[in-house]
């Protein structure tokens, strides 16, 4: 019989039942002294209660063998409910035995009643459980539907006042004055802002989905390294940030897709100049590291408490969620750097502390 059950798969026999009753046909054979404890008396739990409730024994008789009890135990003599009893002569070895094979089966009953209560409580809590999760994910598919169907209609009227805005900025509206010049680079600075973010929602959207599309291709590092580099590098420079590059050979590539990758490269290094100060350094580079290729970025900025950094990678989640934070921002940045990583088989990671910068790694496959 295995070990653990309560009842006997060939025979049905209750295992705890069967050896307190083997228990008591072993006793009956051999001669017990007066000072022989009971066996049911050391093992079962408020046993003087159960005796007096079963009829066995009066109220009176329970005080009574409990107050002789205390007396022996204040001379120094230890002796069980059971062995007073028997003394007493209130109740005999084998009414001892009887009752003790009668609480068990009490106990197996209260056990049983309170397993199938509990199963039962799981089983409800189970069912709970599932519903919410069923209620989570079609929200979290209705967020994604919405979060689609918003950004791809913005793109329509924004794609207008793009194209308004570079006809105003070439003159082909007529001549404008500085002010207005200037005006218009202003627009025409929001508007890339603008269509940028909007381009986050739905790659956002469409990786949340499991809709992301790649498409793979042998990819040189250095040159991509180099080109988000030279593209942020006017940007940094008026953040009085200095930014420099370290690429690989020309050897190392990547098994990626560029668009996406590109956009990685450009998340990391603009999140590096939003948050190092003026006169901090950032630097970027790459390297081969067994069958993959790790490209990493490092800045001089504030770094992030070690229990926040679970934060970082959660969508529309900002560590300054506060109304007057000072850098703007969705909050997907880093979220799609991960489902980007992901979606290559890759992985990104951070090692920070506070007051010592950060320092970003992301790995994806290499190019066999």
């Amino acid at each position: 019989m295995a070990a653990g059950l309560a009842s006997c798969p060939a025979c049905g026999i209750d295992v705890a039942l069967a050896a307190v009753l083997l228990e008591r046909q072993a006793l009956s054979v051999i001669p017990a002294g007066p000072g022989t404890p009971f066996v049911g008396d050391a093992m079962l739990s408020r046993f003087g209660e159960f005796l007096m409730k079963q009829g066995y024994i009066t109220a009176a008789q329970l005080d009574a063998a409990l107050g002789r009890q205390r007396e022996l135990a204040g001379a120094g003599v230890r002796e069980t409910l059971g062995q007073v009893l028997l003394e007493m002569r209130v109740m005999t070895r084998e009414q001892l035995e009887l009752a003790s094979v009668e609480q068990v089966q009490e106990l197996q009953s209260a056990l049983r009643s309170a397993n199938v209560r509990l199963e039962q409580r799981v089983a409800d809590r189970t069912r709970e459980l599932e519903q919410a999760y069923r209620k989570l994910t079609e929200l979290d598919q209705l967020k994604g539907n919405f979060i689609s169907n918003v950004s791809h209609e913005l793109r329509t009227p924004l794609t207008k006042i793009k194209g308004f805005n570079a006809l105003l900025a070439s003159g082909d509206l007529g001549a404008l004055t500085v002010e207005q010049q200037q005006a218009v680079e202003v627009m025409g600075r929001g508007v890339s802002e603008l269509e940028r973010l909007v381009g986050d929602l739905i790659q956002f959207a469409t990786g949340a989905r499991g809709e992301m599309v790649l498409r793979p291709a042998v990819m040189p590092v250095a040159e991509a390294l180099e080109r988000a580099v030279a593209a942020l590098r006017d940007r940094a420079a008026s953040a009085d940030v200095m930014l420099a590059c370290h690429p690989p050979g020309p050897g190392v590539c990547l098994m990626a897709d560029p668009e996406k990758v590109r956009w990685v490269l450009d998340q990391l290094l603009d999140n590096a100049i939003k948050f190092t100060p003026a006169g901090g350094r950032i630097e970027a580079g790459a390297e081969p590291s067994g069958g993959r290729v790790r490209i990493w970025v490092t800045d001089t900025g504030p770094g992030i408490a070690e229990d926040r950094l679970p934060e970082l990678f959660e969508p529309f989640h900002q560590l300054d969620g506060s109304a007057t934070r000072r850098r703007g921002g969705t909050g997907l940045g880093l979220a799609l750097v991960k489902m980007i990583a992901a979606a290559h088989q890759g992985t990104v990671s951070v090692e920070t502390r506070p007051g010592a910068g950060s320092r970003f790694v992301v790995d994806l496959p290499a190019a066999p």
